[in-house]
């Protein structure tokens, strides 16, 4: 292919249109029109072993504009402007201290010490968690109130994108879960977020022994000039047939491509061809030069894209870390492919539940007496059963219930706070029968430090 050709370039013009976002702010609440508060519901909970409760992340807003901030677990909080009232119902305007936990397994649960239980017409159940979270707010240290013209949402990883769950507040006052209608769910891929990504034209390219130029000898069209220096690089040279023409036309598409177009004439006769191509430069000064331009030109386009792939990254990192957590425990069996976000409303601060209440199990019952394993008889408070695959805690002080065909983990704490568990295998050596019977369980002698502590004993 020569690089001399007669040019007939049509003007182009490539327009970048950028959506443009404007704050505002339409929760004006005037004196005379307060908004009407609820009690909030906080839990005063009871953590079984001292110093392993859930911590709480504190972040500190200005409560007038709108907040987004991420957990170390990657929950997003949601703070839009105006949400926080005192207990007079007026809108905060000092800064305000929020904090926050999120509980994602049975041994959260556990240590935190929230009750799970709940009944659902008459019948004692337990509430199966698709997430859960605490979330308070305080200003100058005195306590504050949700604004329902101005709710919170926090969208919290799931490892269930099941319809049948629901939201549930705490009544302080009767120590009871209200269920509160639906969260709304969102599941999203890798590739599917990537689509999110806004697009940024691809950067110049070094001319390789495929392109070619445009030139008018002729000088009848000076918009040549804008292509002085630049290289047609074809995207695939096997299907590029350009040649020498009475007249070319170059078009701007998307994406930093170009449409280029040879015209032959002889006569009647008319041939177009066309080529889709990048722009290139020659490798030294002109390819600087047009790598220069090219960053000022995208400069602000790809910071934006930067900003939300760093975003994607560190959501899905979090949520990969979920997912092993899940699976290192054997709480779930879970791929990691799909990403499930459940959003949750904050309509009173404190606990906030997405949960679905599931009976206690059967087919399996002991009523225990706890040994260790010399036989000696032992105390045990705070005894829980954990299913594999069931997002739950089963709380007992008597009988146990469980479902043989189920992976069961039970556990309690002796007197002096040692663990004492058994784990599947040593239900098959229990006698299913209401009689009493001796549990021989295993007792972790060492102090448990840590929440991985805690969780290696048991998982």
């Amino acid at each position: 292919m020569k690089n001399r050709t007669k040019v007939l370039l049509g003007a182009s013009i490539l327009i970048i249109a950028l959506l443009s976002f404007r704050k505002c702010s339409c929760n004006r609440t005037k004196e005379k029109n307060k908004p009407v508060i609820s009690n909030n519901n906080k839990l005063l909970t009871n953590p079984p072993i001292p110093g392993l409760d859930i911590p709480y992340q504190t972040f500190t807003i200005n409560p007038s504009i709108s907040n987004v901030v991420y957990s170390k677990y990657g929950a997003k909080i949601n703070i839009p402007a105006n949400a926080f009232l005192d207990s007079e119902g007026n809108i905060i305007k000092d800064k305000v201290v929020v904090s926050f936990r999120e509980f994602y397994n049975p041994l959260d649960f556990y240590l935190s010490g929230i009750p799970m239980a709940f009944n659902d017409k008459g019948e004692e159940k337990v509430l199966e968690s698709g997430g859960m979270v605490e979330l308070t707010a305080q200003s100058s240290n005195k306590e504050l109130f949700v604004n329902p013209e101005s709710k919170i949402n926090v969208d919290l990883f799931s490892w269930t994108k099941s319809k049948d769950f629901n939201l549930y507040d705490l009544d302080k006052a009767k120590g009871t879960w209200i269920e509160r209608g639906k969260d709304s769910i969102q599941t999203t891929t890798v590739a599917g977020d990537n689509l999110s990504l806004p697009e940024v034209p691809p950067m110049p390219k070094v001319a390789s022994r495929d392109s070619f130029t445009i030139i008018d000898d002729t000088k009848e069209f000076p918009e040549i000039e804008e292509y002085k220096n630049v290289h047609f690089e074809p995207i695939d040279i096997a299907t590029c047939r350009i040649s020498d023409a009475q007249e070319m036309k170059v078009k701007p598409l998307k994406n930093g491509i170009f449409e280029v177009t040879s015209i032959l004439k002889f006569g009647s006769f008319k041939k177009e061809s066309k080529c889709l191509c990048y722009l290139a430069f020659e490798e030294g000064k002109d390819y600087s030069n047009a790598l220069k331009i090219y960053q000022k030109k995208y400069a602000k386009l790809i910071a934006k894209r930067k900003q939300i792939t760093d975003k994607i990254k560190f959501e899905w990192d979090k949520y990969f870390g979920i997912v092993k957590e899940y699976n290192k425990r054997q709480i779930k069996d879970l791929s990691g492919e799909e990403k499930i976000i459940r959003t949750l409303t904050i309509n009173n601060f404190g606990f906030v539940n997405c949960d679905y209440p599931t009976s206690y199990p059967s087919g399996g019952e002991f009523n225990p007496i706890y040994v260790n394993e010399n036989g000696k008889p032992i105390e045990l408070a705070n005894v829980v059963l954990v299913e594999r695959n069931t997002n739950t805690l089963f709380r007992y002080s008597d009988k146990v219930k469980y479902n043989p065909s189920c992976d069961n983990i039970l556990w309690g704490l002796t007197k002096d706070n040692k663990i004492a568990y058994i784990k599947n295998a040593d239900f098959s050596v229990l006698t299913n029968t209401p009689a009493k019977q001796k549990v021989h369980m295993h007792i972790h002698k060492e102090k448990l430090k840590t929440y991985e502590d805690v969780a290696k004993v048991l998982f």
